[in-house]
């Protein structure tokens, strides 16, 4: 299996699958495992992200995702006034006005 591309190595073992050998059976020939052989011929998964466009507030992960920051770090902003936030519930989860992010992204101050 030396010098095969990985797309390559996929679509034989996908190749193999349908003939209807078993992961094990197939993880056997070519020395990985069978819960190995299973991930690669399924492939990764689609990531679910949620469509962030229909939100009015945001939570501190959608607020990460958009900046491309740590969760940490949005709430720390959060603390220091950076980025206003709003807290809800008992435990004090955070939300985000989803306008108010959108105007920090274009250099003015929330």
């Amino acid at each position: 299996m030396l010098g095969k591309t990985n797309s390559s190595r996929r679509e034989e073992l996908i190749r193999l699958r349908e003939t209807g050998l078993t992961y094990a059976e197939i993880g056997r020939r070519f020395g990985i495992t069978k819960e190995r052989v299973r991930q690669i011929v399924k492939g990764k998964p689609e990531s679910k992200l949620p469509n962030l466009e229909s939100k009015l507030m945001l939570t501190t992960s959608d607020v990460a995702r958009l900046l491309g920051l740590h969760g940490n770090t949005v709430r720390r902003w959060s603390r220091r006034g950076i980025l206003k936030a709003y807290r809800l519930g008992v435990r004090g989860d955070r939300r985000f006005r989803r306008e108010e992010v959108e105007r920090f992204l274009k250099g003015d101050r929330v």
